[in-house]
């Protein structure tokens, strides 16, 4: 069963118990720039332990690889730049806060039918503004999950 496309990246509240927020709970976050979504696991960190007298390893250790996400969005209005970034609106203008990421429950439904969810990911969003004539100016978003990852079909 392949897994293609954004139809829609949504937030919720991270949840005490470190479940999936309910369904009322979620909301979109962005609309996406165009095939900029990213989710990718690093290769694992592989460790044999050997012993002079034995040709085999005598202990494997292995430790998973880090997942690193991440994907653009076009629009810098005000709540869109807040739910992002933080920062503070006044009469219409978006002063940047200190940007240190947040915490967020965060999911992806897919055009094939498929939602891809973490009940919890640490949230890092910054300007990239190319002001060019033949481009948009963009917020690149990074994300770390905290959770393991949730995949399913919708009916």
């Amino acid at each position: 069963m392949a897994i293609f496309g954004t139809k829609i990246v949504e937030f919720a509240e991270v949840k005490a118990d470190g479940t999936l927020p309910l369904e009322a709970d979620w909301a979109e976050l962005c609309k996406t720039y165009r095939d900029s979504v990213e989710v990718v696991d690093d290769d694992p960190d592989i460790a044999e332990e050997y012993s002079d007298q034995i040709i085999e390893p005598i202990e494997i250790f292995v430790e998973p690889g880090k997942t690193n996400g991440k994907f653009s969005t076009y629009e810098y209005d005000t709540a869109i730049l807040t739910k992002l970034m933080g920062g503070t609106v006044l009469d219409g203008v978006w002063t940047e806060g200190d940007n240190r990421g947040k915490d967020i429950a965060l999911r992806f439904k897919t055009d094939s039918g498929h939602i891809i969810a973490w009940p919890v990911v640490k949230l890092f969003a910054k300007k990239n503004l190319k002001l060019v004539k033949k481009n948009v100016a963009l917020i690149d978003v990074t994300f770390t999950p905290k959770s393991k990852v949730r995949i399913s079909k919708t009916a």
